[in-house]
Parts: C-alpha cells; sequence; structure tokens
C-alpha cells in the first residue's frame, strides 16, 4: 500500500493527512486541539481528522504525539501541555478503524520527516528544535535519529535553564519551555502591561481590538514597541542559551527551526543565532547553519505517515 493517514496531534492544533510513501501529501485537514476537554473529546476531534481524509485502505495511520511516548505499548505515557497521563492512543484508534496504528513524538516525526524529503537530506548530524505551545526537539547523531533508552530522547524544551525560574508545565522550575514557548511570551508581556501603558500592545487589549498571542508582539515589535521587543529578544536569549548547550555537546551541522512561534516571529532566527554566537563554542559553531523547516506544517503529517513504513 502506497498511502498511509499521518496525524500531527499538538497543544492548540490537530493535523492529518493522507501522504504517499514519497512524502507527497494528497488531503490535508486541521482542527483546534481544545485540550481542556480533556482525553476523550480531543481523541474524538483526532477521529474527525482522519474521517475527513481516509481513502481506500491505508497501510496504516500514523500519529506524532507531543510529550513522552510508549512506543511500543502506542501509550502517551506523559504529555505535559495536554495534561494527559497514560493515555492508551494506539488501542483506541485500532479499535475504531482497524487498522495498523504507530506513534511517536511528534518532533521525532517532524526530524524524521525533514531528514528524508526536507532540509536535513544527506545530513548527519542534525538538531531540530521547534517552539509553539511546548518546545519540542529531534536529534539526528552520525546519521540516526536517536529515540534514547526509554523513547524519550530530545526533551529540548525541559532542559533546567534556570533553577529557580518559572514553573513549568512539567512540574519542575526554570525549563526552557518556561521561557520562550509562545504561551509564555504572552504570559511574559500580559503581565507588565499594566506598567507599560504608552505600549501600542496596551491599547490594544485594554479596547479588545485583537487578541493577544505571538503574531501581534511580533507585529508590535516591527512596529519598534519597546516591551514587544524586550519578550521577543528575552525569549531569543533563552532560545539561544539552550542551543549553544546543544551545539556544545552534539556539534550538529545545522539546526532546523519550526513551530508556531517561529512562523510567527521568523526574526527570532537573527536573534537566536546572536545569542548563540555569545555562547557556543566557536570550533562547535564553525559552519553551522540555523534554518527554518523545509516542510513547514506539513512535516508533522508526513513525518507520522512514516512511521506505517518502519
Amino acid at each position: 500500500m502506497e498511502q498511509a493517514i499521518g496525524v500531527d496531534l499538538g497543544g492548540t492544533k490537530i493535523a492529518a493527512g493522507l501522504v504517499t510513501r514519497k512524502g507527497k501529501v494528497l488531503k490535508k485537514t486541521r482542527v483546534e486541539t481544545l485540550a481542556a476537554e480533556g482525553p476523550t473529546q480531543v481523541i474524538d476531534r483526532i477521529c474527525q481528522t482522519i474521517d475527513e481524509v481516509i481513502e481506500d485502505q491505508p497501510a496504516g495511520i500514523g500519529i506524532g504525539a507531543p510529550g513522552q511516548i510508549d512506543q511500543k505499548k502506542g501509550m502517551v505515557t506523559y504529555a505535559p501541555n495536554l495534561k494527559w497521563f497514560d493515555v492508551d492512543l494506539k488501542d483506541i484508534i485500532e479499535e475504531r478503524y482497524n487498522l495498523p496504528v504507530k506513534i511517536d513524538n511528534d518532533i521525532r516525526c517532524v526530524t524524521a520527516a525533514e531528514a528524508k524529503f526536507g532540509a536535513a537530506r544527506d545530513i548527519d548530524n542534525v538538531v531540530a528544535v521547534f517552539v509553539g505551545t511546548g518546545i519540542g526537539g529531534g536529534i539526528i547523531a552520525e546519521g540516526r535519529l536517536l529515540r534514547g533508552a526509554t523513547n524519550c530522547a530530545a526533551e529540548i524544551g525541559h532542559m533546567t535553564i534556570k533553577e529557580d525560574g518559572p514553573l513549568c508545565g512539567c512540574g519542575n522550575y526554570g525549563c526552557l519551555e518556561s521561557f520562550a514557548s509562545g504561551p509564555h511570551i504572552v504570559e511574559y508581556v500580559t503581565e507588565r502591561l499594566p506598567k507599560w501603558t504608552d505600549s501600542s500592545l496596551f491599547k490594544t487589549v485594554k479596547e479588545g481590538e485583537s487578541h493577544l498571542d505571538v503574531s501581534a508582539i511580533q507585529r508590535a515589535a516591527q512596529e519598534g514597541d519597546k516591551l514587544a521587543v524586550k519578550a521577543l529578544r528575552r525569549a531569543a536569549h533563552y532560545l539561544g542559551l539552550g542551543v549553544a548547550n546543544l551545539v556544545n555537546i552534539l556539534n550538529p551541522e545545522l539546526i532546523i527551526f519550526g513551530g508556531g512561534v517561529i512562523m510567527a516571529a521568523p526574526q527570532l532566527l537573527d536573534l537566536i543565532n546572536e545569542s548563540l554566537n555569545l555562547m557556543a563554542l566557536p570550533l562547535a559553531r564553525k559552519d553551522l547553519k540555523l534554518i527554518k523547516s523545509e516542510l513547514g506544517d506539513k512535516g508533522g503529517i508526513i513525518g507520522a505517515s512514516m512511521l506505517c513504513w518502519e
């Protein structure tokens, strides 16, 4: 069978597509996750997206899910941004569709897709950093996608950046995710708006004209809003710090950035690079390239579908 279903489950959206073995997305759809409603309702929406793209008898269904995955059992062991613990996602989806189902971490799926069809083709040492509701990662070392002893490798968002830092969704303090994910960038701005009454964001929120998100902060920064610029520079500093640690440890040739925050604020890459260059070892960052994901929002769908042919 030359087609499979790929599902990209995220903290804010669920995307699914019908994908060929050569990585071509034939059909795709997207809905909101609405994670606060709980696993049962989210799984119903996963099925809704599958129903919209499924045709004939696909090879199977691959799902990229955030957090820590027991790949053998097909269980989402712990996904902080979904607030899921030990959800038997594989068994539930297999029972509904009578098709083989495979599950892995969402950014690991994206990394595999970029390695086969995207920006990391023919590159043996790669780090992927995706910044959205959370911060996820993938690592290719010496041509191999790293999974780790318990399929938990590359939890980049949960490296400790500051031990007395903000509380993270994982329960620890000072994780990279608690400084630089989308919700925390917005939280940083929101907490400071009462003292920044001259900010265009203060006026916008007060007048109820716009929902405050990273896109709004990006637009304000482009117009020179000092609070918006400060917020993005702060996030980029911490991302640069985290990436510098990875560069010193792994010595990659390429770092791929993606996710909703990077898409909304692409100038973050230049700011991250500035921070990285101050902290990474000169030889470790020699010839290092920082680029945006080539596959964009299709990467998760393609990577999840690839699980069906592993």
